[in-house]
């Protein structure tokens, strides 16, 4: 009789490491971001797969934008000209910065200044815990992360969906796609929503 509780308490142990394997994988990959640790980015991202993803991802945002007011005048010929450009300008910049060494730059963590790559001076918005004993930890880390979450949830056994906040801009979204290959999970689709 008692091991079937214990069966339980280790089953459910299990399922809950599995849960936050891919968010620790998340939060890992946001880390490596900051720090622009490039070979972190590399191991941990199927860069093919997060550039085709983010180019759909930008194509339907700008389409969201142009068709969202039904009361706008009918577009003028420039206008057309820029509907038209504007995929294929945004696909030349993400072949271009959705690499590893270069999509910090794209987020904006980090700058090329004269040839090298320097991190941004910006002013970080304060922490979950700051004016606490734990602020700056790894604990205020995660409570800042959870603070901006808007939605984690696994599509199959072998896919989740991270949605975050921008900590700059409000508005600003990225949803990340994580796939379970091999024993690990990697970055698969991104997509920014509200730019």
């Amino acid at each position: 009789m008692r091991r079937v509780p214990r069966i339980s308490l280790v089953l459910i142990g299990l399922l809950a490491a599995y849960a936050v394997w891919p968010v620790c994988t998340f939060l890992r990959l946001r880390d490596a971001m900051i720090a622009g640790d490039s070979a972190a980015l590399a191991a941990r991202v199927d860069w093919g797969a997060v550039r085709s993803s983010l180019k759909a991802s930008m194509s339907a945002e700008a389409m969201a934008r142009l068709e969202a007011d039904p009361d706008a005048p009918a577009p003028t010929t420039w206008q057309r000209i820029k509907r038209t450009a504007a995929p294929r300008f945004a696909g030349g910049v993400i072949d271009r910065y959705v690499t590893p060494e270069r999509l910090p730059v794209l987020l904006g963590y980090y700058r090329f200044w004269r040839g090298t790559l320097r991190p941004m001076l910006r002013e970080e918005p304060p922490t979950a815990l700051a004016g606490t004993l734990l602020a700056g930890s790894g604990v205020d880390r995660f409570a800042s992360f959870w603070r901006r979450l808007r939605r984690a949830a696994f599509v199959s056994p072998t896919t989740m969906v991270v949605e975050v906040q921008d900590k700059y801009t409000s508005g600003r979204r990225y949803t990340a796609t994580l796939d379970l290959r091999g024993w690990e999970w990697k970055l698969t689709g991104l997509a920014i929503s509200g730019l």
